[in-house]
């Protein structure tokens, strides 16, 4: 099998990743065995924890994700109460992505800027309840790059909305969980996706309606987006069984329910979460190789259900 992918175009085949806090640890395993298996998709998408976990693999520092988490996820400074009440924001972002990035565990800034993949970031917009795309090719400085990325994992209530270019951004999540249609739009004729939950998993409704309705005052739209929020996420994983089906995309998701929280404490547990994603990668490596050699099938299979 391994010399299936020494004739492989990957040309427009992109690679989206979805968020989901620790859960998407899963992921960063995933990205992880992609990187030591030397494969590099040229256009590689994510949103909250999957743009975060996304950005190291496409510098190529692999097991840095994991890395942080070993050495600094029980760290004071990382996330916590304290900092919710002092800053308004649970994570605590000057240490967790400027100096983690900057300093503590440096992240591969020229990497990015030099490379000729091209990696975007998702972060929803308050003002106009849509999504807007940060690319690799239009940020030009590290503090660009942070700020996209505090921007998508920005949670709604435990954190404040990130400034860029004057408007308001928060969670990527939001309104578009799983970027697959602007992948598409963005000229890949293929997929492959990695899921942060297993095949049966589905959202349920948001809870406190009123509550949210209350908290988002300023934010109309952002109120609108959270109250849909699961049927955007619902349908987009029926478009991907059904492109799944023709042919179009490749899913890598865990293979069982997890008890693992979006933000999780035990330490173990999101390093198991990593492990998973390491072993189902291994297991998936195979069919993904003759998926990515078979051609493509012309067919109206860019339509969603």
């Amino acid at each position: 099998m391994g010399s299936i992918m020494n004739n492989v175009d990957l040309g427009k085949v992109g690679l989206i990743v979805e968020g989901g806090g620790l859960r998407a640890m899963f992921g960063a395993g995933v990205l992880d065995h992609f990187l030591t298996r030397s494969i590099h998709f040229p256009y590689v998408s994510g949103v909250s924890a999957g743009a975060l976990y996304s950005a190291s693999y496409v510098s190529r520092q692999h097991k840095r994700n994991l890395n942080i988490q070993l050495k600094y996820h029980d760290d004071p400074r990382y996330m916590g109460m304290k900092h919710l009440l002092k800053t308004g924001s649970y994570v605590n972002t000057p240490f967790t992505f400027h100096a983690m990035a900057k300093q503590l565990v440096p992240y591969d800034f020229e990497m990015l800027f030099n490379m000729k993949e091209v990696f975007e970031v998702g972060a929803f917009n308050c003002k106009t309840g849509k999504t807007d795309y940060f690319s690799s090719q239009q940020l030009t400085t590290q503090d660009q790059v942070l700020e996209s990325l505090i921007a998508t994992s920005s949670l709604p209530f435990i954190s404040k909305p990130m400034m860029i270019n004057n408007m308001p951004y928060l969670d990527g999540g939001i309104m578009d969980p799983i970027p697959v249609e602007h992948a598409f739009e963005s000229g890949c004729d293929r997929l492959v996706i990695i899921l942060s939950q297993h095949e049966s998993y589905r959202k349920s409704a948001m809870k406190m309606d009123l509550a949210c309705r209350i908290a988002c005052y300023k934010y109309p739209k952002l109120y609108q987006a959270l109250h849909s929020r699961h049927e955007h996420y619902n349908k987009a994983l029926d478009n991907i069984a059904e492109w799944e089906r023709q042919g179009k995309v490749f899913v890598i998701r865990p293979q069982a329910p997890s008890d693992i929280a979006r933000l999780e404490k035990d330490k173990d547990k999101v390093k198991l979460r990593y492990e998973e994603g390491v072993t189902e990668a291994k297991a998936s490596w195979g069919a993904l190789q003759l998926w990515l050699a078979t051609p493509v099938v012309a067919t109206n299979s860019r339509q969603v259900i």
